[in-house]
């Protein structure tokens, strides 16, 4: 099977373009996969998939972009061409009619209030059961983000990683618990909240990741004299090293597709508390969600997932997670559609 993969974000990685390495990287072992994508990325993919540099910071309506597009997909002549997300789509929805026949897959990643866009799509891929509303449903298909396994640290490896952090926060208690929280300090995800919930709550929070918030955040914290607390880790790329440290994860989003932090948190054996955000709802127990905005409920579920019940209410989570959210499991349903257009196709 010849599939051309679009990717059509222009710098920076969070769930969506890790869900891409990952996926072209997986099918590029069993067929011929090319992908065009911002030359930014080019040394996420492997030596098996034939990057092809885009320039996708210009505009949706750019029409060399289009043109550009247009050419590459006929010259490539795939069986499935397959946008990422709502950009992508779009794009391949604008040149579509100047393609060679060609079956069509577009992936619904976030919350969109109009989904007209992933419309033309002969079959649209949704990351959660919440975000197929709104899609006819003989296009419609669920399929979960899947993370590979992360190898084990020893327990000389996780002493020397706490060590490290708190040499660099000399403010907080080391022997306090540690909830964790992973993500783009940007407003869709309300770190805020996390910290207003925080409050009163006896164990430290590490806030893992940058974005244009921290500066404020790190004031509300000076603000609510939390510092003894809270601690700003930045960016990290062992980042799925620290959740191992982690005694729960914590997820105050007002927003998400399916969250990859809520896949490495079980996957590592970590009970959650999280609002009641997409794909998070479909997992976790209901007495480990808050509503959104709700500091009160945040408080009380990040207490509820710090107690030694939460790892019995979790077990079963920890196997599922394990067996279904994989990235080998996450190729195969994908490759499964493909192979049901082109069956349907002859």
């Amino acid at each position: 099977m010849k599939i051309v993969q679009v990717l059509a974000t222009s710098g920076g990685i969070g769930g969506l373009e890790q869900h891409t390495f990952n996926l072209v990287n997986e099918m590029s072992q069993q067929h011929d996969v090319h992908v065009l994508a911002h030359p930014c990325y080019a040394e996420k993919f492997n030596q098996n998939v034939h990057f092809h540099a885009v320039d996708f910071s210009r505009s949706r309506w750019n029409l060399f972009l289009l043109w550009q597009l247009k050419s590459l997909i006929n010259q490539i002549q795939p069986d499935i061409v397959h946008a990422q997300a709502g950009k992508a789509a779009e794009l391949i929805s604008k040149i579509r009619g100047w393609l060679n026949p060609v079956k069509f897959v577009t992936t619904v990643h976030g919350t969109k209030k109009n989904k007209a866009i992933y419309a033309s799509g002969d079959a649209i891929i949704a990351v959660s059961q919440a975000l197929t509303q709104g899609i006819p449903a003989h296009k419609a298909h669920v399929v979960y983000n899947g993370v590979y396994p992360q190898l084990a640290l020893t327990e000389l490896q996780i002493q020397q990683l706490k060590s490290e952090i708190y040499a660099q926060h000399p403010e907080m208690d080391p022997s306090k618990k540690i909830v964790m929280c992973i993500g783009r300090l940007e407003p869709v995800k309300n770190i805020s909240l996390l910290i207003q919930a925080m409050r009163g709550v006896d164990a430290n929070v590490w806030i893992v990741g940058d974005g244009s918030l921290r500066s404020s955040l790190e004031a509300q914290v000076q603000q609510q004299n939390m510092q003894h607390q809270a601690a700003f880790l930045g960016f990290r790329s062992d980042a799925r090293d620290l959740v191992q440290l982690a005694d729960t994860v914590a997820l105050s989003s007002d927003r998400e597709g399916f969250p990859l932090v809520m896949v490495e948190a079980l996957q590592a054996d970590k009970p959650m508390a999280s609002t009641k955000v997409n794909g998070v709802i479909e997992w976790l127990p209901q007495t480990y969600l808050a509503n959104i905005g709700q500091n009160g409920e945040l408080r009380q579920a990040i207490q509820k997932a710090l107690s030694e019940q939460a790892i019995i209410d979790f077990l079963p989570l920890f196997s599922r997670a394990k067996s279904e959210l994989t990235v080998e499991a996450m190729t195969e349903q994908t490759l499964a559609i493909y192979a049901h257009l082109l069956q349907n196709q002859a």
